[in-house]
């Protein structure tokens, strides 16, 4: 089977871009299919996380950030122009590799257009990875900023008009699979996650509560500090403990400064399974999660979560004082109480820690990837009939 991946770029270290290569690995690896990554922005920068030598990976090299170098009156013509060559070596590659499958993420429109556009016969297939009421538009970041809302809804018109044109998308839970059904057939597989891969277990003993994520809005890391003054109050020999990259990292480094409460706001470690080995609590604030990847990766450790029952992840994980702590959403003193309480027992740690770790296991590449083989072959089969 042959299988392409349409992706713009995968420079940063976020959740799609590790499951999108993971999976694309297994396909490969496992299953011996043919399978393309096609980027069209990459250029000369390393791809974010390592791709297996069976998977080829192709770059168009369409550099759409130069538009933003051009005068206003010339980019609409600039960007036109990519747009055409864009379309036209897209469909040149699609016309000599012949796929059987091509998928892409609903995070960008431009892959949308190029694929539902193209000529060449295929299964088209859509992977949502954020759930589609917090799509553009709807985005908290994009609340404040009354010019982002209506480019927003003017993406969210084309993104929309495109995913109609594909022949089913692949949710990660039955809210979106529901919100997108309207415009054409979806299902629900959840994310295959990879799992700690090192063979060791946490031993739950350091002081140390551990966040993952990238640092925007939609982490509520603002709450995360909130949280922590309550606990820092109480355990004021426990550090907190943040790993990840983006456009609030500045702002969250000052914050934590100003706080002066063993906080470390520490840059993407590639070697995070051993920062969740040193750790004995995992904990996440988001404002919304449609999955929430970094949860079962810490499970998997033995390491306890505790987060906010955010719209739709946290509660399709964690079992409530089982494996975990779910905190009604957004109420910062009960987080704290229910992290405080980990923190005072290593007995309690250890046991929901260990249920933590069968508890992932229902994310395993084994469990998951079934699921799209099956699809791969539902949708091919009826293709060719």
């Amino acid at each position: 089977m042959r299988i392409v991946y349409v992706y713009p770029q995968m420079v940063d270290h976020a959740g799609t871009e590790r499951i999108l290569i993971d999976k694309m690995n297994y396909l490969a690896d496992i299953m011996g299919y043919d399978v393309v990554l096609l980027t069209y922005e990459q250029c000369n920068r390393k791809l974010a996380f390592s791709l297996s030598e069976k998977v080829r990976h192709v770059d168009l090299n369409i550099l759409y950030y130069q538009y933003f170098r051009r005068n206003y009156f010339s980019r609409f013509y600039h960007w036109h122009r990519l747009d055409k060559i864009l379309q036209s070596k897209f469909n040149d590659f699609m016309s000599v590799f012949c796929p059987d499958v091509v998928i892409t993420s609903t995070f960008y429109v431009k892959p949308l257009q190029i694929i539902s556009s193209c000529p060449i016969p295929c299964v088209r297939i859509l992977e949502s990875h954020i759930d589609r009421r917090y799509i553009m538009n709807n985005n908290p970041v994009n609340q404040v900023n009354s010019f982002k809302q209506i480019l927003g809804k003017i993406d969210m018109c084309y993104l929309t008009k495109y995913a109609k044109r594909f022949d089913l998308l692949v949710a990660l839970n039955q809210s979106d699979a529901d919100d997108w059904s309207r415009y054409l057939e979806t299902t629900v597989i959840t994310n295959m996650v990879h799992l700690n891969p090192t063979g060791k277990i946490a031993k739950l003993e350091n002081k140390n509560v551990i966040f993952v994520g990238r640092y925007t809005l939609q982490k509520g890391i603002p709450d995360l500090f909130k949280i922590w003054q309550l606990v820092h109050l109480r355990f004021p020999d426990w550090h907190l403990h943040l790993y990840g990259e983006g456009e609030m990292r500045d702002e969250i480094v000052k914050m934590a400064e100003q706080m002066n409460s063993n906080i470390h706001v520490n840059e993407q470690d590639e070697n995070i399974f051993d920062r969740y080995l040193e750790s004995s609590v995992f904990v996440l604030t988001s404002l919304y999660e449609p999955f929430g990847l970094v949860m079962p990766e810490a499970m998997s450790c033995g390491v306890p979560v505790v987060a906010f029952d955010c719209p739709e992840g946290p509660a399709k994980i964690i079992s409530d004082g089982i494996d975990g702590f779910l905190i009604p959403n957004r109420n910062a003193t009960l987080f704290a109480e229910k992290l405080c309480k980990l923190i005072e027992s290593h007995e309690l740690r250890l046991q929901m820690g260990a249920a933590a770790i069968v508890a992932s296991q229902r994310y395993s590449s084994s469990k998951i990837m079934p699921s799209w083989l099956n699809l791969f072959e539902k949708y091919c089969n009826s293709s060719r009939n």
